[in-house]
C-alpha cells in the first residue's frame, strides 16, 4: 500500500541544533528509495507502507546510537485505497487556484 507521511523527529535535551540529525535521518529515509520533500516543520515522504515504517525505524535508530537518549516523534500517514495525488500534484492544484483567483 502506498503511503503519503508527514515526518518529524525532535530529540528531548542535549544540543539544540537539529542539522546533524535531520541531515542523518533525510540520509535514510533516501537510501530506502523514498521520495522525500524536506521542509521547515518536519518531512514529507511518499511510498510503500511497510518501507516508510522501516525507514521511520532506522531514523529512531541511529538518532539513539548517536547519542540521542530521547526523541519525540510526530508521524501523521494519509492512505487511499483507490490511489492518491501525489504532493507535487496536491500543489499544483492549489497553484492553479491561485493562478485562477489573480485573474
Amino acid at each position: 500500500m502506498q503511503i503519503q507521511v508527514e515526518f518529524s523527529l525532535v530529540p528531548i535535551g542535549g544540543d539544540p541544533h537539529l542539522a546533524r540529525d535531520i541531515a542523518l535521518c533525510q540520509q535514510i529515509l533516501l537510501e530506502h528509495g523514498l521520495h522525500v520533500e524536506l521542509h521547515a516543520m518536519g518531512t514529507n515522504i511518499e511510498g510503500d507502507w511497510d518501507t516508510v515504517m522501516t525507514a521511520v525505524r532506522a531514523c529512531h535508530q541511529a538518532l539513539h546510537q548517536a547519542g540521542r537518549p530521547r526523541l519525540y516523534g510526530v508521524l501523521k500517514i494519509v492512505s487511499a485505497g483507490d490511489g492518491e495525488k501525489s504532493f507535487a500534484e496536491k500543489v499544483a492544484s492549489v497553484q492553479r487556484h491561485l493562478v485562477t483567483a489573480a485573474d
